[in-house]
């Protein structure tokens, strides 16, 4: 009888372990940055936003890192989470954006992004 109550307290402890880890995974998911690049019309554009969109990532940092590692460009985001600058060159970068200590997201952007935006550009041109 003592081991089916031992069971059943070990049972609930697990449970309420499980329910608790699952709590904190979905909180930590649910605060996600998420960060959207891309070339038009000779500017870098950059959205930054929280897991599901909504929520826009204000007054976020933006560095523009060559392939280096040297930092070329900071900036921070707007109120909608956006923040576009003309590249000091066109070529392969990354893009990283800085919420907080514990927030954070980068992008890579290529030369051929570049050459792609200005096919684009010719294309709609013609």
């Amino acid at each position: 009888m003592n081991q089916v109550k031992n069971l059943r307290q070990q049972g609930a402890a697990l449970l309420v372990a499980a329910m608790l880890l699952l709590a904190f995974a979905a909180s930590a998911h649910a605060h996600a940055t998420t960060l959207w690049c891309y070339v038009e019309n000779e500017r870098v554009y950059v959205e930054g936003f929280f897991m599901g969109g909504k929520k826009k990532v204000q007054n976020g940092t933006v560095v523009v890192v060559n392939d280096k590692g040297e930092k070329v460009l900071e900036g921070k985001t707007d109120k909608e989470g956006k923040f576009d600058f003309a590249p000091p060159y066109e070529g392969d970068m990354t893009i990283l954006l800085k919420v907080d200590e514990s927030h954070g997201a980068d992008f890579e952007l290529t030369k051929q992004d570049f050459l792609d935006a200005k096919a684009d550009a010719a294309q709609a041109d013609s």
